[in-house]
């Protein structure tokens, strides 16, 4: 048969995204724990973990259905990216296994093993090599052995065994008793054969190819003939991404805190050099410290834009360092660079400063408003340095966001408003006490003090967004000056009766 020899192990990571934060220690995953996805209009359960899946929940099911068969249910929306990202780091583990590995998204990997289970005493040895290793890195598999690729996924996904194994010219009997769902068909198309009373592949099998595709289309008969080796089915490797690292090991161990920076600028030289030279830089850096007494301790910077400088990297690490308790010293140390991206070329201003901060931007006396925001990230994390950014309507409390200010690619640019706004907005406007009535109230007491009105200038009336919010009642607002000098902005509902006075900002 086509593809005689050829043999392929198919790994499947079947809770990859679940295993991401189990690698990380995530307290949540000791309870009940699911990745959800979005699918149309609802969030559904696409990962739950042993535990949530012992209070019945299953894959598929809506977020609200969950939470009320288990109200201590905890959620993480998937994360794409990082998983893949996740993948992709497998891929190179694999290149221990076979030199020929493919990646198959968005969970699997795919290796051309022909030649190479020898060198593990087997096929059998292979496997157990593999998921030991995989194990080991806290990931769960399931594996699948086949002359092709297309067999292997199907043994990997549907077989019975944590490692399905089909011998040499064996495919075909290993494949019978599995679902037509094994061959990678469209969900339709699984479907149609299932109303028409074909659930295996071996009754797949035994309709002939004409009649297949005359009653189902192309896809049946391509699938069987890519899981049999009728037609080519090849795998092929993608390169490995680049790591950018350097790691150094001493013969004495090194406790004072200038001999770790000199350590670590060393490495940042080598890490950075090699960066610099196809013009890339990373977002964040890991500094592994082996200390001779109590182990590897981690630690993490990150930059508010992509950096290949060491002297900026000394000057973020410096304060990680100092935390450092190291007693008896230290003896390896390895630099990693992630998030690695592109550097875009910067122009120098007359005045010396950098043009390219900040998606081509500084501050007005040439600060580095990058700069910034890594240092005060890396102190108190990136997720709490907040960017303003401008909205797109007329309701005070959405004519701006904030965004972190590592996502933000450039700084804002800041339109003056066609509308008078106070210069502090209170986000829960603050009722007042209505003392003498009028429109506005002529005297009122607002935070234990009264106050009467010199001058007043208003309404004006704001409707509600009815394609965001549904239709709500409009809003009046006023702009008020007290004998004392006190400026307000007062807010009202209008309608036949009485209502309540706020004051929603105050201006300057």
């Amino acid at each position: 048969m086509a593809g005689q020899g050829k043999r392929v192990l198919s790994v499947w990571f079947p809770r990859l995204p679940l295993d991401r934060f189990r690698r990380r220690n995530d307290p949540r995953i000791g309870g009940a724990f699911a990745i959800i996805a979005r699918f149309g209009n609802a969030w559904r359960l696409t990962h739950p973990n042993d535990v949530a899946i012992g209070t019945g929940l299953t894959p598929g099911l809506p977020v609200a259905d969950a939470r009320s068969i288990c109200p201590d249910l905890l959620t993480e929306p998937g994360d794409p990216t990082r998983e893949a990202e996740l993948l992709r780091a497998l891929r190179r583990w694999a290149d221990r296994l076979s030199p020929r590995v493919a990646l198959d998204p968005p969970d699997g990997l795919l290796l051309d093993i022909t030649g190479c289970a020898h060198l593990f005493g087997g096929e059998t040895g292979m496997a157990a090599h593999a998921r030991q290793g995989f194990h080991d890195l806290q990931i769960e598999t399931r594996m699948g052995i086949a002359d092709t690729g297309k067999a292997a996924w199907a043994l990997a996904r549907y077989g019975s065994d944590r490692v399905g194994m089909a011998p040499p010219g064996g495919t075909l009997e290993c494949l019978r008793p599995l679902p037509v769902a094994a061959l990678g068909l469209p969900t339709d198309v699984v479907a149609d054969l299932r109303r028409t009373g074909v659930r295996t592949i071996g009754q797949l099998r035994a309709i002939r190819s004409s009649e297949l595709l005359r009653r189902f289309g192309p896809e049946p008969a391509q699938g069987l003939d890519r899981a049999l080796g009728h037609v080519p089915d090849p795998i092929t490797p993608q390169v490995a991404d680049p790591v950018y690292a350097a790691c150094m090991t001493l013969p004495d161990p090194i406790g004072l805190i200038d001999d770790l920076v000199r350590v670590l600028e060393r490495l940042g030289d080598s890490v950075c050099g090699r960066l610099q030279a196809v013009r890339k830089g990373a977002r964040r850096y890991h500094l592994t410290i082996r200390c001779v007494d109590t182990g590897n301790h981690l630690r993490t910077v990150g930059f508010a834009e992509p950096v290949h400088d060491t002297a900026a990297l000394l000057q973020q690490f410096r304060h990680a360092l100092e935390t450092l308790t190291v007693e008896f010293g230290a003896d390896r140390f390895r630099l990693v660079a992630d998030d690695v991206e592109p550097v875009q070329s910067r122009q120098r201003r007359f005045d010396g400063f950098d043009r390219g901060n900040r998606g081509g931007q500084s501050g007005d006396d040439g600060v580095d408003v990058a700069e910034i925001v890594s240092t005060l990230g890396n102190r108190l994390g990136f997720d709490r340095i907040r960017q303003w950014l401008p909205g797109d309507s007329h309701l005070p409390e959405r004519e701006f966001t904030s965004v972190e200010a590592v996502q933000c690619a450039r700084l804002p640019v800041w339109k003056r408003s066609p509308r008078r706004r106070p210069i502090r907005l209170y986000t829960n406007p603050e009722c007042l006490r209505m003392l003498e009535p009028g429109r506005p109230p002529r005297t009122f007491e607002w935070r234990r003090r009264q106050y009467e009105i010199a001058s007043a200038e208003g309404p004006e009336r704001l409707a509600s967004e009815w394609w965001r919010e549904g239709v709500r009642p409009p809003r009046d607002y006023w702009r008020i000056q007290t004998t004392t000098g006190l400026r307000l902005w007062l807010l009202t509902y209008p309608g036949p009766r009485r209502s309540d006075w706020y004051v929603a900002g105050r201006f300057p």
